[in-house]
C-alpha cells in the first residue's frame, strides 16, 4: 500500500516538530536550549514514516543554543542510517552550531548533498534543485 504525502499533519516532540511543506519537503525545527540525540533522530525516522515514508529534502531549522553530539553526526551522515534524506539545509543561528556543522560536513562527510545556512529562504532555494 502506497502512502501520500501527509502535509497537514505537524508531529511535536520535546525537543523538535516535523512537517511536510509545499512543494514537498520535510521541515524540522529543533526547539531552544536541547541536544538533538540518537534517540530524537529515532523519532525522526519514525516520524518521516508516518508522514508517507518518501525520500524527500530536509529543511533543519535550528533554535539558538542546540547542539548535538559526534555520535548523533556519525549516524546521521550515512544514507542507510537516514533514508528519507534526499538533502539536507541547516539553517543555524550561532557560531558553535557553525562549528559544529562545519564540523560535520567537513570531517564527517554527509553521503547526500548537505550545506548550512544563516537564512531559511537561501536554504529553500537551494532545496529546490532537489525536489
Amino acid at each position: 500500500m502506497t502512502t501520500s504525502l501527509n502535509s497537514l499533519e505537524r508531529i511535536s516532540f520535546t525537543n523538535f516538530s516535523i512537517q511536510i511543506l509545499e512543494p514537498g519537503y520535510y521541515e524540522i525545527f529543533v526547539n531552544e536550549n536541547v541536544e538533538f540525540s540518537v534517540d530524537d533522530f529515532q523519532q525522526l525516522l519514525e516520524s518521516q514514516k508516518k508522514l508517507g515514508g518518501k525520500q524527500l529534502p530536509v529543511l533543519i531549522i535550528c533554535s539558538n543554543h542546540v547542539s548535538t553530539d559526534i555520535e548523533l553526526l556519525k549516524s546521521l551522515s550515512k544514507n542507510t542510517n537516514n533514508p528519507f534524506t534526499k538533502a539536507d539545509a541547516f539553517v543555524i543561528t550561532s557560531m558553535a552550531q557553525r562549528i559544529l556543522g562545519n564540523f560535520y560536513v567537513k570531517i564527517n562527510k554527509p553521503e547526500r548533498p548537505t550545506k548550512l545556512f544563516s537564512d531559511k529562504s537561501e536554504a529553500l532555494g537551494w532545496l529546490k534543485q532537489f525536489l
